[in-house]
């Protein structure tokens, strides 16, 4: 469904948002559910940024695929990342509370895929 190359630098996470934020709008979504996803989007984001480290700034990739009970989020990106933010781990719990399962994946070319899904608001168990 949506299928873009980002690059991860600062202010990434707000061109991110608005691009999907367009495309799901544009596909008739809830608006809760838009901006579930723009939160879990930006989160990913913000913690590929965060451990960039001095890495020249590359592309990462954004793909959001629909499916009826939920939307699945996964950002690539060139380099390893961990989607721990201690001392207050408010990520974690911010992305727990947003999504169904959430995690990373470290893949042999050396890059890294986060990942989330992302229930549609008539799923959500609160």
């Amino acid at each position: 469904m949506l299928n873009e190359d980002i690059k991860l630098r600062p202010g990434s996470a707000r061109r991110a948002r608005a691009l999907l934020r367009r495309r799901l709008a544009d596909l008739g979504v809830d608006g809760d559910h838009i901006l579930s996803v723009e939160l879990v989007v930006a989160e990913l984001v913000a913690a590929a940024l965060e451990q960039e480290g001095d890495v020249e700034h590359r592309s990462g990739h954004l793909s959001l695929e629909l499916f009826p009970l939920l939307t699945s989020v996964r950002l690539r990106c060139p380099h390893d990342v961990e989607l721990v933010d201690e001392p207050y781990a408010l990520r974690d719990r911010m992305l727990g509370r947003l999504t169904v399962a959430v995690g990373r994946r470290r893949n042999t070319d050396g890059t890294t895929e986060l990942w989330a899904e992302v229930a549609h608001p008539v799923v959500r168990v609160s």
